[in-house]
């Protein structure tokens, strides 16, 4: 035996969501740059020259090359060293012949003394004599530079970027409607109703 009953059939609804994300635009304009450098008597050198002096003075005198001046200064000098150990000479040798009590053989020591001369003696000796001689004086050159310190001046005018950020949309929809049917089964039904 069948019982008549009723189906029921039913569908649930969905609900769609449809998204637009679209991607932000960032455009970055160039800077405006502005450098200005002054180059006005950029670099300004001065030298001076090195300086060489040989002083070969005492170097000529060794060698017997002299200038008259010279000459007769020397000439001088040694006359008044000269002059004044005669004179001690003869000082030294009247105290003696006056000092009897030393005994009467004073004047023949002083002639024996006279009348030795001093013995030569042979030298070799280089031209000049010494290294030092010869005096050497070197200033060595001199190079000073100057450069002005001009700044450099910049000027820099920003631009701000151009941003666009376009907003998300998101829409919702109904993709598929919710449905009910009912049926009656294992009878006659009058649908008249």
């Amino acid at each position: 035996m069948r019982v008549p009953h009723i189906a029921i059939q039913s569908t649930d609804a969905y609900i769609g969501i449809r998204a637009n994300r679209s991607h932000p635009q960032i455009k970055q304009h160039n800077a405006d740059l502005q450098i200005r450098q002054t180059h006005t008597g950029m670099i300004e050198i001065n030298t001076k020259s090195a300086e060489l002096s040989i002083d070969q003075t005492q170097a000529f005198a060794e060698a017997n090359l002299k200038t008259p001046f010279r000459l007769a200064d020397e000439f001088y000098q040694r006359a008044q060293q000269k002059a004044a150990e005669h004179l001690t000479k003869r000082r030294q040798h009247g105290d003696q012949m006056m000092k009897i009590e030393n005994g009467f053989g004073a004047l023949g020591r002083l002639a024996k003394v006279n009348s030795e001369k001093p013995q030569g003696q042979l030298q070799t000796v280089n031209m000049p004599r010494s290294v030092s001689s010869t005096k050497i004086h070197f200033e060595p050159a001199q190079v000073s530079f100057r450069v002005p310190n001009h700044q450099t001046d910049i000027k820099v005018n920003r631009r701000e970027p151009d941003i666009h950020m376009p907003k998300w949309q998101t829409e919702t929809y109904v993709k598929q409607k919710n449905s009910i049917s009912f049926q009656a089964v294992g009878a006659a039904v009058d649908s008249s109703l």
